[in-house]
């Protein structure tokens, strides 16, 4: 992936067949170095990219597509023996969205200054 985390999760590449084809449109998501998330995407003129397109949204909006990908990564940090690092970050997941919920203070404190250790990783505290 890139050189800050060293981590890649390629829940896709086990797909042979997926290599052979044409990518009509696709959408990337990132963090830069200020901790802002970005995006870019990208499709093939006519009606076929916008479709292509429209289903990436779809698939990740309406049809569960985030779970997923989040079971996939799960089974592959049990695979790669980091399950701790994977329960960290779905506690990060969790801890933006109470970030994000004003209504709900006492789940934020709940989870405010709290460190997420991996027995062999440093602690990521919020």
């Amino acid at each position: 992936m890139d050189t800050a985390s060293g981590k890649s999760q390629d829940l896709q590449g086990d797909d042979e067949n997926s290599k052979d084809q044409d990518i009509i449109s696709n959408l990337t998501i990132w963090v830069d170095s200020y901790g802002e998330v970005k995006y870019n995407m990208d499709w093939q003129d006519g009606e076929t990219g916008i479709f292509a397109l429209s289903k990436i949204f779809y698939e990740l909006v309406h049809n569960g597509y985030a779970e997923m990908i989040l079971s996939k990564m799960r089974e592959q940090c049990v695979l790669n023996n980091t399950e701790l690092e994977f329960d960290s970050f779905v506690k990060l997941i969790h801890y933006h969205d109470v970030e994000n919920d004003e209504e709900d203070v006492s789940k934020e404190n709940e989870f405010k200054n709290k460190p997420f250790i991996s027995p062999d990783k440093s602690a990521y505290t919020i």
